[in-house]
């Protein structure tokens, strides 16, 4: 992929290798961003493989389809995590530590070397998490040692993504240009700055969780009695609430593309950020682990019922807010924006966050209020059922895929120096569109009006119990939806990787300018790409919009 080597470094600032074995050594912002955004696309089409095969399952109430008994929670817990620590996660990660610093005008990040050692204990990490399922481990293995080493790697996941988020954190903090303030940075470095942080503060309880249970596993097993307990008290990190931090960098990049096609400011830009900063705060999720002891926790009933409910409705009100204040942008604007797959990517996705966010209240408001004797009569709630997979779709699949599709095209000029092919990107935003609503739509129904469970925490081996559950409900077809939007997505995974491939592997995308979009953000300042290294002259910034202000005062002059 195109890159500029010629750069001018600051004194003492050590010259990036331009060899391949640079990539490994690196003190690039901008290489690491790369690898992080390259590798999470790759983890992306595992993680969908297996969720197909995970689906394809739940179309038969009577046997297995794709898996059998040992492999279908195996593969169940595996997709999971690979969909949101292997892809979504850092995937955002990613193009934060490339833009960032090139959005405040920094020379770097603030730690760099512990940026590439986050990456590296990350990839690492992630094939050693592999490894373990493929050798009988995870949370549902039969393989002792194996679950000690998904345990062991999923540690090593957690503090690579944890010492990335501190980096980022760090950056915008204390390395922004010294006229911009805090509430004058772009909106992506400003949602990347929510998410970071609140990755600071939950992403530890995590760790802490990890160490108990591998702990209480390989020495006592006195809580657990086994590994069959392990999934259910970490399952948090991959539902809703703490998915909505995961995709507050959505947020971010559909109010730069908006507001850059928009040609506006946005009305109110103290109400912008707190906007998508009560995203980020309602999206804690680390309280609703469950207790260590075999006890677990109720979060359904009484008091934690309605801080669960509270959760939910702050995120929508939020996300509603947010995309209230991007509408007036366009509607002030007195004409429709240019149609381009970054924009329609970016407005769908900043809507199915909204769409997450209002799922999930609709769940657990059903699920406190106990409607129609849920929780009463034997049946499952809402949280038990697929309503959740519906929910963890919509956000992974249409926001999270979505939001990075509008990211890459419209950052892509800047990381890689050429621009995509719009056509082929067009038609990836339909594929992934229809996909994402198919595979959202199938189980938020399949757990609605059937009550098909999600998973069974307990033995995966009490396959009666499942079978039972889901026998006669009549969810095959709803399940067979959902399956089939998860093949769609595959391919419009697929055609965004083909489209980089052609348009900057092969050089047939379109060599790009310095800001070929008009946009008014600080890194169009910079060439594209900007060479590599530290650059010795950084612009001094007083405001997020420099290429917006210039406009201004070009047609104020001209009055």
């Amino acid at each position: 992929m195109s890159e500029n080597t010629t750069a001018s470094t600051s004194p003492g600032v050590p010259v990036e290798d331009p060899t391949p074995f640079g990539w490994l050594t690196t003190a690039d912002h901008k290489r690491t961003g790369r690898l992080f955004i390259v590798s999470a696309l790759g983890f992306l089409i595992l993680g969908a493989v297996l969720d197909l095969l995970v689906r394809l399952d739940l179309t038969s109430a009577s046997k297995f389809v794709s898996l059998d008994a040992d492999s279908f929670a195996q593969s169940f817990a595996l997709s999971r995590e690979t969909l949101v620590l292997l892809f979504l996660m850092p995937a955002f990660l990613g193009l934060a530590m490339y833009l960032v610093p090139l959005q405040i005008g920094a020379s770097n990040l603030a730690f760099p070397r512990a940026a590439t050692a986050s990456f590296w204990v990350w990839k690492i990490s992630a094939v050693v998490l592999i490894g373990a399922y493929l050798g009988n481990g995870g949370p549902y293995g039969g393989w002792a040692n194996g679950v000690d080493l998904h345990l062991l790697a999923l540690t090593g996941l957690v503090i690579a993504l944890l010492l990335g988020s501190i980096t980022v954190a760090t950056t915008v903090m204390t390395m922004r240009s010294p006229g911009l303030y805090m509430d004058e940075t772009p909106p992506f470095t400003w949602s990347a700055l929510v998410a970071a942080s609140m990755l600071v503060v939950s992403l530890p309880v995590l760790l802490g969780q990890i160490a108990i249970l591998y702990i209480d596993h390989r020495y006592g097993r006195v809580f657990l009695l086994g590994n069959y307990g392990i999934w259910e008290r970490i399952d948090w990190i991959h539902r809703t609430p703490q998915l909505f931090i995961y995709v507050v960098p959505v947020l971010g990049v559909a109010a730069e593309i908006v507001l850059a096609a928009a040609k506006r400011r946005v009305f109110e830009p103290i109400a912008m950020y707190f906007a998508i900063g009560l995203v980020g705060l309602f999206g804690f999720g680390a309280w609703t682990n469950f207790a260590i002891t075999g006890e677990g926790a109720d979060i359904i009933d009484g008091f934690e019922g309605v801080v669960l409910v509270g959760l939910y409705a702050g995120a929508l009100l939020g996300t509603a807010g947010l995309l209230g204040l991007l509408g007036l942008a366009v509607i002030q604007n007195r004409k429709l924006p240019k149609i381009s797959t970054s924009l329609i990517a970016a407005f769908a996705a900043g809507k199915l966050v909204l769409v997450g966010a209002l799922v999930g209240l609709i769940g657990a408001a059903a699920d406190w209020l106990e409607i129609a004797g849920r929780g009463n009569d034997g049946n499952p709630q809402l949280r038990m059922t697929t309503w959740v997979t519906g929910q963890q779709s919509v956000l992974i699949y249409g926001a999270g895929l979505l939001g990075l599709l509008a990211a890459i095209h419209w950052w892509a000029p800047k990381i890689w120096g050429r621009q995509l092919n719009e056509l082929l990107g067009l038609l990836n935003f339909l594929v992934i569109g229809a996909g994402a609503l198919l595979a959202f739509v199938g189980p938020a129904l399949s757990g609605l009006v059937t009550e098909q469970p999600d998973f069974v925490y307990a033995d995966p081996n009490a396959t009666s119990l499942y079978s039972n559950w889901v026998d006669d409900t009549g969810a095959e077809g709803l399940s067979a939806l959902g399956a089939a939007g998860v093949a769609l997505l595959l391919a419009g995974a697929a055609l965004l990787i083909l489209n980089l491939f052609i348009s900057i592997c092969l050089k047939k995308g379109p060599e790009a300018i310095e800001d070929p979009w008009s946009a008014q953000s600080p890194e169009w300042l910079l060439p594209s790409p900007p060479p590599m290294g530290e650059t010795a002259e950084l612009p001094m910034l007083t405001s997020g919009t420099p290429l917006l202000d210039a406009q201004e005062e070009t047609e104020e002059a001209n009055v």
